[in-house]
């Protein structure tokens, strides 16, 4: 993991670049029932323009012209917390949609993902480096939230990071979004694919410097623990051994 000094940058550049965290970026937060509550005027019709005065509040299910084509005012949380630009400094001045990590407290945050921000490699937690700008403070890298453009302004910018930050950023992303697949242990084997042969290798020895497991299993079996992992502490990852499809 990088120092403070290696991280962050003493001298921000001028624009906004990737890595860039803001203060005050709104993060919309939707509600834990699938039904929309609707905003519309005080004769429950679709508002053109959403203007300060009167309203009426309703469920989508209680109108019948709810999103039939017509973009809908909808009633949602929000907050205005501390972000960090995920978009590629490349990629800024051609879109219109930005992508951010909300940052999280690691204060408050409890002991099991104060445990997890001590392991130095965890798959999604990333915790940033030390500083006097900002809260000790951490990202889950495979939460990422859409912003428009306007939200996430210069002006609020509390801290920029090196090319080498951004890099260590990006790898960490990468590898939390492209992580193999696998069965896990007590999973029942599935019928096989096209070019499978009901072998199957596990994928987080190979992460790890093991020596890689191979099983064979008929569908409707279940998946067993691998020796090797359960010895680093680690959960098999069953992926299927295929044919080539020219053999």
């Amino acid at each position: 993991m990088l120092a403070p000094d290696e991280f962050y940058l003493d001298d921000p550049p001028t624009h906004l670049q990737q890595g860039d965290i803001c203060a005050g970026v709104p993060i919309l937060l939707l509600p834990p029932s699938e039904e929309l509550i609707l905003i519309r005027d005080s004769r429950k019709q679709r508002m053109d323009q959403l203007a300060a005065g009167l309203v009426e509040l309703t469920r989508e299910r209680a109108v019948g012209d709810a999103f039939d084509g017509t973009p809908e005012y909808v009633a949602i949380a929000a907050e205005r917390i501390w972000a960090m630009l995920m978009t590629p400094t490349c990629d800024l001045d051609g879109l219109s949609v930005w992508a951010v990590w909300p940052l999280y407290g690691v204060e408050g945050a409890g002991a099991d993902v104060e445990r997890a921000l001590q392991a130095p490699s965890h798959p999604t937690l990333f915790r940033l480096p030390h500083t006097n700008d900002f809260p000790a403070s951490y990202i889950d890298v495979t939460d990422f939230r859409s912003i428009g453009k306007e939200h996430f302004q210069l002006k609020d910018r509390i801290a920029s990071v090196t090319r080498e930050a951004q890099h260590e950023l990006t790898e960490r992303f990468l590898r939390a979004s492209g992580r193999p697949w696998g069965y896990g242990p007590g999973e029942t084997v599935q019928p096989l694919a096209r070019y499978e042969t009901g072998k199957y290798r596990c994928a987080r020895c190979n992460l790890y410097g093991v020596t890689v497991s191979e099983i064979s299993l008929k569908p409707g079996e279940q998946f067993p623990v691998c020796d090797n992992c359960k010895k680093i502490n680690k959960s098999a990852q069953w992926y299927p051994v295929t044919k080539h499809k020219k053999s």
